[in-house]
């Protein structure tokens, strides 16, 4: 079994069909992504425990990043007209393994932030809302 290393990792936006590297990147998170379920206990079920079953639906999640911002950047100002001009987008993940696995998916907005701080660089966050499900290795 191997670990990963993460230096290498790339995130990629499609720009005019071609997917192209965002910049500086010092972090990834894929978070949120869960099997939706319901509680299904009944006054009748035995024992304490709650039931719960699947609604056959999956909650996608999200993408963040933080990543040196620079405001003249082409590839920063991309995300950025996304906010100004909301649109689904075409991303994916480029993992540092032997087999540079992909996480594609689609993104249905984002948010940004600006952080300037003393003693730091420029740096932004921000979050990829995922319109459906990202395609997962298997």
């Amino acid at each position: 079994m191997a670990k990963v290393v993460c230096k290498g990792t790339v995130l990629q936006q499609e720009l005019s069909m071609v997917f192209t590297a965002v910049a500086q990147v010092t972090s990834l998170e894929q978070s949120g992504a869960e099997s939706e379920t319901f509680e299904s206990t009944t006054l009748d079920t035995s024992g304490a425990g709650k039931e719960y079953d699947t609604t056959g639906y999956t909650e996608p999640g999200s993408v963040n990043f933080e990543l040196f911002y620079d405001p003249a950047l082409a590839g920063h100002q991309a995300i950025t007209d996304l906010l100004t001009t909301p649109a689904s987008q075409n991303w994916k993940i480029i993992y540092a393994d032997t087999g540079n696995t992909e996480y594609p998916f689609t993104g249905a907005g984002v948010s940004f932030d600006v952080t300037v701080a003393m003693n730091d660089g420029l740096r932004a966050s921000g979050a990829i809302k995922l319109d459906g499900l990202g395609t997962w290795p298997t």
